[in-house]
């Protein structure tokens, strides 16, 4: 049985995606040895499920539409610059954040009645747009560096929809497809 290497998120705005574009370039500056995400393939993971079966992906797309229609859209404005630990280098969300987390908590539930394992880790509402490679960790100086990069707003988009995307890791970088997409209500 085919597999399909399986994630939930919101797309980002092509207006949003260039402006936490251009405060990547300033970024790269500080830490070149970051695998840099494409600004192309920017979004926010809800859920990361991994490898699932081609025969439980209608069961995916039921449980996210079920998640889906029990929230309103609202708006999300991009703000802020920082890392998780030595690793992780993401764009923050500001406004919207609670409504992110309430959204993000169906999906989780949703597809754990539908028999998917919960993530232990928690939802952090976030957008990374970088990540140090194994290796590496991000240079010490780097948390200095990035408080004098201007990332206080990178824009406002309307949420109205989310995505199951395929994930296909390739050897210049992963290819995103989205397979279903459910409106919120």
């Amino acid at each position: 049985m085919k597999v399909i290497r399986t994630f939930v998120a919101l797309s980002i705005a092509p207006d949003i995606r260039s402006r936490i574009s251009d405060v990547q370039e300033q970024a790269k500056r500080l830490a070149p040895d970051v695998k840099w995400v494409k600004p192309e393939l920017f979004h926010v993971t809800l859920k990361f499920l991994g490898n699932v079966r081609e025969d439980e992906l209608a069961r995916v797309f039921s449980a996210v539409d079920e998640a889906a229609v029990a929230h309103s859209p609202f708006d999300l404005l991009f703000s802020g610059l920082g890392s998780f630990g030595s690793r992780v280098v993401w764009v923050g969300i500001e406004r919207g954040r609670d409504e992110l987390r309430a959204l993000a908590r169906s999906v989780e539930d949703s597809l754990a009645r539908a028999g998917f394992p919960r993530d232990e880790k928690g939802f952090k509402a976030h957008m990374t747009i970088g990540r140090a490679r194994e290796s590496h960790k991000l240079p010490n100086e780097f948390a200095g560096g990035i408080e004098e990069i201007d990332a206080s707003d990178l824009g406002s988009q309307r949420v109205e929809s989310i995505v199951v995307m395929q994930s296909d890791l390739q050897r210049d970088g992963p290819v995103y497809s989205p397979m279903s997409k459910s409106k919120l209500s």
